[in-house]
């Protein structure tokens, strides 16, 4: 039965459709329906029109006839019987008034009506009718022994052959029409049992495609389009009898890593087919207490029926990792795939689908931000997020009554001295949970959606005070904002340059700090959104230089104005090693792409003498050439410089 109706769950974008071969047959066997249908139909009128022919038949003019021959016969015999004196002149009378009674049924209209079409018997009844009604008074005076009764026979005799044969024909008319009609009716009685057999089959089978289409959409909708694993649905209907017998299970939720920059580079149909193999190699190093499911879009979740030791986890994340391993090639692209892993357990870990799948996510972003290959869900995470959403939910009443501090660091142009620029800092003192960094201060809006209340509320403050630092320091000052990745988009230079001109600001006195990573996920949207900036006026500096997420040409293309160093490349270089030769490559790699450095870390002043040998202008920036300062003390610490007291 697979073979006549072929599955269309597929995996290669056709999920859903309707297979041809199924039209095909469907309209078939619908077609068939109606042929059968349409001719049992004709059959049963076929039927009733013989049962109107067989009601129509007339039974009484043979049985009349047959009646009137045999009264005739007898009274023949009792004319000859009276003759011979067995029976009186009563008698015979009675034969006689029998006889005559049959005559008027046979004349009458409804006989009539039945005998059109042969007018020779309407005649033979009718010379008989004549001849019995003659004979009337030679019956009444014939007696015993008489020669008179040769006369009523010879009267009568010569009708009853003419009388049998019309008896006998009419008989065997009768024979050959019920002998027609039985036949025809066993023949219409065949063919409507085909007819009925052959519709009741096809509407069977129709029956059967039509249930195997819902049973197929029923299964389509309990599973994902593009893997064929079971959705989030089907997760739950497995999940939940282990919850209610409080069977003990490790849920895993697995991530393909990189799978969005994939998208980017190779394309939907590149990275849509690495995530089938990457769920194809995980389902195939399953066990048999294993189920897996794709609760979400590129997110694939494995549980594990009674595993509750982290040694029984640990060991089906190597499995999962060693079934990873292969390459695997993709219209030309060789691939290794890597996963990250979050893992949680029940009922230690939650006790509900809803709360597994959360803290499961929680455990993977975590493996994903820290850059590990799994993490173990812990109480500790519960705590951080809910940390996270207080400061989120704090965050706007700190803005608007302005108790987020502002800091700013020098920017200095070495070996010059001479300072440059400011990098904007911000510091909030909560009043539950102390003092909250820039870095978990960024991540919190970013995640929760504040990064552009605060990015404008930062450049609103600048904006308010960098004129008078401009009046204090050497020309051109400006001051350096970190961009939040969710404001990095088409048109930002619409929403910045009304507050520059607000506060009579030129464009070249902001510049905006452009993470390395940020640029790389759309290159193409990075280059325009970066050529807008640019045509305003406003500078751009691309932060975390040298991490590796960058391709050279693409750096060469985009309008930046510095490249800063992340701090690290600053450690250690005081000293002949190899932290000092990295720092050499990307000072090399500065000159190549013609571009400024900016070094920030710098905590030493034999860290600032190599920059110095580097023989390179830069930006250096760090406690060895200016510490940290609040907005108020920017002010004097300009002043000072600009009277030479450092």
């Amino acid at each position: 039965m697979r073979r006549i109706f072929p599955s269309c769950l597929r995996a290669d974008g056709q999920y859903g459709r309707l297979h041809p071969f199924k039209l095909v047959i469907g309209g078939l066997l619908l077609l068939g329906m109606v042929t059968f249908g349409t001719g049992a139909t004709h059959t049963l009128m076929s039927i009733r029109q013989h049962n109107t022919l067989l009601e129509q038949r007339t039974y009484e003019t043979p049985w009349s006839f047959m009646q009137l021959r045999q009264e005739m016969g007898r009274f023949l015999d009792a004319v000859r019987l009276l003759h011979a004196g067995a029976i009186g002149p009563d008698e015979l009378a009675l034969r006689y008034d029998i006889l005559w009674s049959r005559l008027p049924i046979l004349l009458s209209s409804q006989f009539r009506h039945s005998l059109r079409e042969r007018p020779d018997l309407w005649l033979l009844i009718r010379q008989i009718d004549t001849r019995v009604r003659g004979l009337e008074q030679q019956v009444a005076d014939l007696q015993p022994g008489s020669p008179d009764y040769r006369v009523i026979l010879a009267e009568l005799t010569p009708y009853l052959e003419p009388l049998s044969r019309t008896v006998t024909a009419a008989m065997h008319g009768n024979a050959r029409f019920y002998a027609q009609y039985d036949q025809a009716y066993r023949q219409l009685g065949k063919q409507l049992y085909i007819q009925i057999v052959s519709l009741f089959i096809t509407f069977a089978l129709l029956l059967l495609l039509l249930f195997r289409e819902l049973r197929r959409y029923w299964i389509q909708q309990l599973r994902d389009p593009l893997t064929g694993l079971p959705n989030r649905f089907a997760l739950q209907r497995r999940i939940a009898p282990m919850i209610e017998q409080k069977t003990p299970f490790s849920v895993t939720v697995l991530e393909l890593k990189d799978l969005t920059e994939h998208h980017h580079r190779f394309g939907f149909e590149v990275a849509d087919r690495l995530l089938q193999a990457f769920s194809l190699r995980l389902q195939q190093s399953l066990q048999s207490h294993e189920f897996i499911a794709q609760p979400w879009q590129e997110r694939v979740v494995v549980v594990a029926r009674g595993v509750v030791s982290l040694e029984e986890v640990r060991a089906q994340l190597s499995r999962f990792r060693q079934a990873l391993t292969d390459k695997i090639s993709v219209d030309a692209y060789d691939f290794y795939m890597t996963s990250i892993m979050g893992v949680v357990l029940y009922p230690a870990d939650a006790d509900n689908l809803v709360e597994l799948l959360a803290r499961g996510e929680l455990a993977l972003e975590l493996s994903k931000r820290e850059r590990l290959p799994y993490v173990f869900f812990d109480p500790s995470l519960l705590k951080e997020m809910s940390r996270r959403q207080q400061l989120a939910r704090d965050l706007p009443a700190a803005l608007d009554s302005s108790s987020l501090s502002l800091q700013l660091q020098p920017l200095i142009e070495w070996p010059s001295g001479h300072c440059r620029g400011l990098q904007a800092l911000l510091s909030w003192r909560h009043p539950g949970f102390g003092i909250i960094s820039m870095t978990e201060l960024m991540r919190v809006t970013e995640q929760y959606q504040l990064s552009e209340r605060l990015f404008m509320w930062l450049l609103q403050q600048i904006s308010r005070q960098l004129p008078a630092w401009q009046l204090l320091g050497e020309p051109p000052l400006f001051v350096s904002l970190k961009v939040p990745q969710a404001l990095f988009r088409i048109g930002l230079e619409q929403a910045i340059v009304p507050v520059l001109k607000q506060h009579w600001l030129s464009a070249d006195a902001l510049v905006l700090e452009i993470n390395e990573d940020m640029v790389m996920q759309d290159t193409r949207e990075t280059l325009a959104v970066m050529k807008g900036l640019r045509a305003a006026g406003i500078r751009m500096a691309l932060t975390e230089f040298g991490s590796g997420c960058s391709a050279w040409g693409s750096l060469s293309q985009l309008p930046i104005s510095w490249l800063k160093l992340d701090a690290t490349f600053c450690s250690g270089i005081e000293r002949e090693g190899e932290p000092r030769r990295q720092l050499e490559t990307l000072f090399a790699l500065a000159r190549v792409l013609q571009k400024p450095l900016i070094c920030c870390g710098v905590e030493h002043r034999a860290e600032l003498e190599v920059l110095e040998s580097m023989g390179q202008p830069l930006l250096a920036q760090g406690d060895a050439v200016g510490e940290v300062l609040s907005a108020v003390e920017v002010g004097g610490w300009l002043k000072r410089r600009q009277l030479g007291v450092r």
